[in-house]
């Protein structure tokens, strides 16, 4: 009878054991190089059994039944898998684990070369290496001023460019397998003369602090617009030789409007 009492005794402690919760069957969430990796999922107890089964992604597995079986064939992001234990008479306990895989092909990052822009204020089009998923890149402005249209995209549009140099970081992270950084400067270019304007019927003379026209001009729409793109003055001005003094304004760079053309200057004192 003792004997008896003794094994029931046991059988219980067995049951009440096989029954305690696990904080994390599958084991921790994983972030690796490649797209192999070794589980770490809770070791069987006696009389259990377990299996892997695949929720997204893909996987290949050495042994489905072990807690730390090496997986491969991992699709690069993220793959969630799903650890079943069977205990003997008890409630069965699953548990999902992340496994998030990066590309070592990503590229180091590449900000593309550096560029030099003629109209101001003017815009740009970047040329920085494409980032392979879950890496990613994104646009960090070092020196200088600009408005990036979309900060992750390597190609993206950077307009307001401040006078002078702007100087911008390509930074990638590519979670274990490694972290790049490289940088591209914009030179915005400021004055301009009869070279860079051929046939032009107007330019601004320093000496005068003006805009002078000459007799070929044409009747015509002026806008000027100061160093952030916003409008200062606008006129119309008659066919002819004429001036459009400018004296009144503070010192600092413009930009000119007259129909397709474009005149930038600097006002000094």
């Amino acid at each position: 009878m003792l004997r008896s009492a003794l094994v029931s005794t046991l059988a219980i402690i067995a049951a009440h054991a096989f029954a305690q919760p696990r904080s994390n069957p599958a084991g921790p969430d994983q972030f690796i190089c490649g797209n192999g990796a070794v589980m770490q999922a809770d070791a069987l107890g006696t009389g259990e059994t377990g299996v892997w089964t695949i929720v997204q992604g893909t996987a290949t597995f050495a042994n489905q039944s072990s807690p730390t079986t090496l997986i491969t064939d991992f699709s690069y992001g993220e793959n969630v898998l799903r650890w079943t234990i069977y205990p003997p008479g008890g409630e069965t306990i699953s548990d999902l684990v992340s496994i998030w895989c990066y590309n070592p092909a990503m590229p180091n990052a590449n900000a593309g070369p550096d560029q030099t822009v003629t109209l101001w204020p003017g815009s740009v089009q970047l040329s920085g290496s494409a980032p392979i998923a879950p890496g990613a890149c994104f646009w960090i402005v070092i020196a200088g001023s600009c408005t990036i249209a979309d900060p992750t995209n390597p190609g993206t549009t950077v307009s307001n460019l401040a006078p002078g140099t702007t100087v911008l970081e390509w930074s990638c992270d590519n979670g274990p397998c490694d972290a790049s950084t490289d940088m591209v400067s914009i030179d915005v270019t400021v004055g301009i003369d009869e070279a860079e304007a051929p046939g032009s019927t107007f330019r601004f003379d320093a000496s005068q602090q003006a805009i002078v026209f000459t007799q070929e001009s044409q009747a015509t729409d002026l806008v000027l617009f100061d160093q952030q793109g916003r409008m200062v003055q606008s006129t119309r001005v008659p066919a002819g030789a004429g001036v459009w003094e400018l004296d009144a304004l503070p010192s600092g760079m413009y930009m000119l409007s007259a129909g397709r053309n474009t005149l930038r200057f600097l006002l000094s004192r």
